[in-house]
């Protein structure tokens, strides 16, 4: 008898088929907004995860900034149980369809492998009553993965990412385990900002 699929797994599934959907027009790039849409304005958690992958794939200048403010706007809806709006100056935004479909790809293969490791547990933590308290913590890391210094959000963004997954697959453990990575990452980011205002005044210092 073969195994049902992992809570996570159809859900990356259906990210890829989405996509493969998407790509077989014409278009080479793909709104957010046209993203939200095929994804569905309720699919606030998929969506989160979904974000929080793209946010690992390389793009042009601003590309982390767009997403993590998509994340924040796709949170804020899910934290007041409303469809997804994005501002327009978010939703127009493209972003290129194939490389997002191979990264899907890639994706989706290593979450049928990590789902392996990932068992449903501590089910309270990603129920439905932990909506309110993840959507808030997703703005938050979101807000600070704005501020536009190079590789400074990459821990962040993988703690929202394992945070995404566990909370689509039910795993509290893994939540568990987001929020701390999330949280590190926030900590290096704020030590690393201070070092940096603090090092400006030291020159500053010794220039006049």
């Amino acid at each position: 008898m073969t195994p049902r699929p992992r809570p996570v797994t159809r859900y990356t599934n259906r990210i890829v088929a989405v996509l493969r959907r998407e790509a077989e027009g014409d278009a080479s790039k793909l709104t957010i907004a046209r993203l939200i849409e095929a994804m569905g304005p309720q699919a606030h958690r998929v969506l989160i995860l979904m974000l929080t992958l793209l946010n690992m794939i390389p793009g042009p200048a601003g590309f982390g900034g767009t997403i993590a403010w998509t994340t924040f706007a796709v949170a804020l809806a899910m934290v007041l149980g409303r469809p997804i709006r994005l501002p327009g100056i978010i939703g127009r935004r493209k972003l290129p369809l194939n490389a997002l479909l191979k990264g899907s790809e890639q994706v989706a293969k290593v979450t049928r492998f990590v789902a392996r490791f990932s068992n449903p547990r501590l089910r309270w933590m990603t129920g439905a009553a932990a909506t309110v308290p993840y959507g808030i913590f997703t703005m938050v890391v979101s807000v600070a993965m704005t501020i536009p210094i190079p590789f400074i959000n990459a821990i962040p963004n993988v703690g929202l990412c394992v945070l995404a997954f566990s909370v689509l697959n039910r795993d509290g453990v893994g939540a568990i385990a987001g929020v701390l990575i999330a949280c590190i990452g926030l900590v290096i980011e704020v030590l690393l900002i201070l070092g940096a205002i603090n090092l400006s005044f030291v020159a500053f210092d010794a220039l006049f």
